[in-house]
């Protein structure tokens, strides 16, 4: 179902804000609910008991139940997410979204994952990314990147599912890797 993308639910001014702050003050306050770390096992969404810090110049409601729209400086942090972008868009609520997008000049996503070396840092850039919980899949669309353990792909599109660790990218201009030798 598509949702509305820059519609603002109609209310009372001063109940909008109301409405607003408290919406702003649980993304403060609640973690994101995820899955626990298992030796050996990579993260999958984001961790239970994350706290969470979500901070942009400007933040409403759509229409759309449980749909806010953030611009301006968008950051959202949590213990191994790192989200920017020049707008975002989060569905679901705020201390466990569905989905986020991320639109930008570039959007960035950072996140920790467990490999067999540990803890590997997987850093994406794009002009758009959607990360999906159901799927736990992140799309970068349009100059995208994605970097990791030494190696970085480059192209118009990348799909990466976090959880079984497997990217596929292309584009008309194809794709570009660059690995790093290991020191």
């Amino acid at each position: 179902m598509r949702r509305p993308e820059n519609t603002i639910k109609q209310r009372p001014r001063g109940q909008q804000s109301r409405q607003l702050a408290w919406i702003l003050v649980l993304a403060f306050a609640l973690p994101f609910n995820g899955h626990a770390i298992a030796d050996g096992e990579r993260l999958s969404g984001f961790s239970a008991g994350d706290s969470v810090s979500i901070h942009a110049k400007h933040a409403w409601e759509d229409v759309a139940p449980e749909t806010i729209h953030f611009s301006g400086q968008f950051v959202l942090k949590a213990h191994d997410w790192y989200l920017s972008a020049d707008q975002a868009t989060l569905y679901g609520n705020l201390d466990d979204p569905e989905t986020a997008v991320l639109t930008g000049s570039p959007a960035n996503i950072y996140l920790e994952t467990v490999s067999n070396n540990g803890i590997e840092t997987v850093m994406g850039k794009a002009n758009r990314i959607v990360y999906q919980r159901a799927t736990n899949s992140i799309s970068l669309l349009g100059e995208a990147s994605l970097s990791r353990g030494g190696q970085t792909m480059r192209g118009e599109q990348i799909e990466y599912n976090v959880g079984s660790d497997r990217i596929q990218a292309g584009g008309d201009q194809g794709i570009s890797i660059r690995v790093e030798p290991e020191d």
